[in-house]
């Protein structure tokens, strides 16, 4: 997550191959143009309508217990998830409780050298697993073999990362379908970097999909060290990643017997990242038509005019996020002149004392221990661009984040028009003292 200066992206899509955890592939076959939006590949373009052929021989799950059909779909008794008629506080747990479950997705970077991704999505769940039981995340548990012998030093110092979502829980199937959120994670990040906000979206009606970057992230800079070849790597396969990863998730929608089977809404999407995936959630908005709103926090964005993709070509509503506190990608350079060139509808969340790490739960760790007794230099970063005492508490910090990008996927994912008073200018005048904000919806 350190800053760099993005080189000129190539953005080369040829014929693409995925797979989900239940086996089988899916084909990412050529289309026609889809106009000025789309992502032009030598005669080829990935980002229009995809052509998507289901796997095939998916194994079924488990029936699932009648229990979980609700009277009033879209409701946990009397706590209704955000729609036409409902508009909950999008700051605080949603009405149902979350499942969780891991998928690998297999591609072809920019060089048609094989590539796998992994993606964590979270879900809602039937009510029979409201309390538990929750997963845990084993931080070295989860490590990739062959970076594992690398992590060995830190796995004392870093603890497990308690959630409030349970694995392969049987998916809660009355109140779909779904809309979907894309979330990408900053640069040396990883898949369960930001699930102060992941998770609660989840819970709110959503199925949220994050990738991990793979050559880009937690465990790759615990093994190899910061490296600017593979930051510039990372940006040539992040759109890969992303228009890829997307398409795998939206297919299991469709494959009967896969755990994720009807959940979800494929013609409503969001999308949202953190630093480098914020940088990905503005160039998705110009790549895929897909893609319907967009919450970038901290992102880069200096170079996405160089490569042929300027601000003025993002047409959908962005919810911008920054701290203007932020050490590692300056505001002054990347977020404040970025945000005139936005279209409305737009919003600019800010906060004064908000460092890079706001947007993120790093700050939960023992950074000083990691720092001094494992010598890792990102833990110190976060320590003074975000986790310090001069910074935000995130106590504070995270539910606003959560008010206001939840509040807004609502308003058009979820199509709950009550939801515009949770990120409107007037919601954010009793945090005056913690952030500022624009609103630009006229």
């Amino acid at each position: 997550m350190r800053h760099v200066r993005w080189g000129m992206v190539v953005l080369v899509l040829c014929c693409l191959a995925c797979s989900s955890g239940g086996g089988g592939s899916v084909d990412i076959q050529d289309t026609e143009k889809a106009g000025d939006g789309g992502l032009e590949t030598g005669g080829h373009d990935v980002a229009g309508e995809l052509d998507l052929q289901a796997p095939p021989e998916v194994a079924a799950e488990a029936d699932i217990e009648p229990g979980e059909v609700d009277e009033t779909p879209g409701c946990a008794g009397d706590f209704c998830a955000a729609g036409p008629d409902y508009a909950p506080d999008p700051s605080t747990w949603g009405p149902f409780p979350v499942g969780v479950t891991t998928m690998s997705v297999d591609l072809f970077d920019q060089y048609g050298e094989p590539r796998t991704v992994r993606v964590e999505i979270w879900y809602p769940a039937v009510e029979e697993v409201r309390n538990g039981p929750f997963e845990t995340i084993d931080i070295y548990g989860d490590c990739p073999e062959k970076e594992k012998p690398f992590f060995e030093k830190f796995k004392e110092l870093v603890p497990p990362l308690p959630t409030q979502s349970v694995r392969d829980a049987p998916a809660r199937l009355s109140d779909g379908p779904y809309p979907v959120v894309l979330f990408s994670h900053g640069a040396y990040g990883v898949r369960y970097q930001s699930v102060f906000f992941t998770i609660p979206l989840a819970s709110h009606g959503y199925v949220v999909a994050s990738i991990d970057h793979t050559g880009n992230t937690l465990y790759d800079i615990i093994a190899y060290g910061y490296d600017m070849e593979t930051v510039v790597m990372s940006s040539f396969n992040r759109p890969y990643d992303a228009v890829v990863s997307l398409t795998a998730v939206l297919v299991r929608t469709d494959t009967p017997g896969d755990l994720l089977y009807h959940t979800m809404d494929t013609d409503r999407i969001g999308m949202s990242g953190h630093s480098f995936g914020g940088f990905l959630t503005l160039l998705m908005a110009t790549l895929d038509p897909r893609i319907e709103v967009g919450v970038p926090m901290a992102p880069s964005t200096g170079w996405l005019g160089v490569i042929g993709h300027p601000l003025e070509n993002v047409k959908i509503p962005i919810m911008m996020m920054c701290g203007l506190a932020d050490k590692t990608l300056t505001p002054e350079q990347e977020m404040l002149p970025a945000y005139p060139k936005l279209n409305p509808p737009k919003a600019f969340l800010k906060f004064p004392t908000g460092g890079h790490y706001t947007f993120s739960d790093i700050c939960q760790l023992d950074l000083e221990k990691l720092a001094k007794e494992a010598n890792f230099g990102d833990a110190e970063d976060a320590i003074e661009d975000g986790c310090g005492q001069d910074n935000v508490p995130v106590e504070i910090a995270h539910p606003i984040i959560r008010q206001f990008g939840i509040g807004i996927f609502n308003y058009y994912l979820r199509k709950s028009p009550g939801s515009l008073k949770y990120f409107d200018k007037a919601a954010a005048a009793p945090f005056s003292d913690a952030m500022e904000y624009e609103f630009d919806f006229e």
